[in-house]
């Protein structure tokens, strides 16, 4: 554990994931900074999946009595804060709280599958500067992986960079190459 975290955040390297979803004894954590990928299984080989981003609680259906399995990666370097005293909420504001979220993931989820490739890329960077804290234009900013880019886009890794790189802010323009000396 980091010794400058307090007790109760934790902090998720890009990559690692979030076990303690599946037991039932699990705090709920609230998303303070980074994105996850959050994965419950529906049917046999079927999985349902939504982005965690900063605000967003973990566990909420759990809390609810919604018992499902899920499973939280982090595509980001991400913070999570447990919820203090989920206890003495009354079942009606979780549920109003699940609803509010689980409208904003399927607003996500339409945004990220539907329509032109570069449209999802650009809410998928929204998205991305929404984790990170709001980073300005032209700052370098983390990303996730190549892969998971294209996996939450539905696009092949190469249109997603290509897209990126279209994407890219201009670079001014570069100082003349001094001329190579011709080989004798």
């Amino acid at each position: 554990m980091n010794p400058t975290l307090p007790a109760d955040c934790l902090m998720l390297a890009r990559g690692q994931a979030l076990s303690t979803l599946v037991d039932p004894q699990a705090p709920m954590w609230q998303v303070e900074q980074g994105m996850l990928l959050v994965k419950g299984a529906q049917a046999p080989g079927e999985a349902a999946w939504h982005l965690a981003l900063p605000g967003d609680w973990l566990n909420l259906p759990r809390a609810c009595g919604l018992d499902e399995g899920t499973q939280a990666t982090a595509l980001l370097p991400s913070r999570l804060r447990t919820v203090p005293q989920v206890d003495r909420l009354s079942r009606e504001s979780l549920l109003g709280r699940l609803v509010a979220q689980q409208q904003r993931w399927s607003m996500h989820l339409m945004a990220l599958r539907s329509g032109p490739v570069e449209r999802r890329i650009r809410h998928l960077l929204t998205l991305i500067r929404l984790a990170t804290g709001g980073a300005r234009q032209g700052a370098s900013v983390a990303m996730p992986v190549l892969r998971d880019m294209a996996t939450l886009v539905d696009a092949v890794p190469e249109t997603v960079c290509r897209v990126l790189v279209r994407l890219q802010p201009r670079q001014r323009e570069r100082a003349p190459r001094s001329p190579q000396p011709a080989l004798a």
